[in-house]
């Protein structure tokens, strides 16, 4: 019996012991990887954007004024006459737009609708095949700040290099200098017509 006695607390003791111990907690799951920033993805796709992108010629991104230059170049010709459209994309940096600025009429289609340069293309494929185009800058605003630059570019539209002009309207061009090159970024525009005015006195050429 006192054999008996005291072996029956030690079980007890090591039973309560036993059932003490604390569970052990499940296992934590691995936190999914953080989304990746939309300011690097724009990165990453601009930049295997860039490696695919024509080229632009020494002599036409230089400086602002050869860009400028090279921009109203590129699309004068006459009637029939292919343009040089790689010489034109490798003017924009990728994901630029240009603009054209319209009045609103009710009812009808939005006054401003952005396109790509690549649009134009195909828009200036057709057109030029039968219309003589010549345009020609009369007089530029330029402002800037580091490596960005606006420039207001007032124009004339001719179908001959000397004929009557057709319109007069004015070129807003947002240029980008990344280091190594000058680009387009953004190009919008408006004429007379489309502006319900004449294009303002600063711009008379001097």
């Amino acid at each position: 019996m006192p054999r008996f006695i005291t072996v029956v607390p030690v079980v007890v003791l090591l039973g309560s012991a036993a059932l003490a111990q604390p569970a052990k907690p499940p296992p934590v799951a691995p936190k999914p990887p953080a989304a990746p920033s939309p300011m690097k993805l724009a990165a990453e796709r601009t930049q295997a954007t860039l490696q695919q992108h024509p080229p632009g010629r020494p002599e036409d991104v230089k400086t602002q004024e050869a860009l400028l230059a090279a921009l109203y170049d590129v699309i004068s010709g006459p009637a029939g006459k292919a343009r040089d459209w790689q010489r034109f994309r490798s003017l924009f940096y990728p994901g630029a737009q240009l603009v054209p600025v319209n009045r609103t009429k009710p009812g009808g289609l939005p006054g401003v609708a952005p396109i790509t340069p690549d649009d134009y293309v195909v828009w200036g494929e057709a057109y030029f095949k039968t219309h003589g185009f010549f345009e020609k800058e009369a007089h530029r605003q330029v402002y800037g700040y580091g490596d960005l630059v606006n420039v207001l570019s007032a124009y004339e539209a001719r179908e001959a290099p000397e004929g009557a002009v057709l319109t007069k309207g004015v070129n807003n061009i947002q240029l980008i200098f990344d280091g190594q090159r000058w680009w387009v970024l953004h190009l919008s525009w408006t004429d007379e017509k489309a502006a319900g005015a004449p294009v303002p006195a600063t711009f008379t050429r001097k």
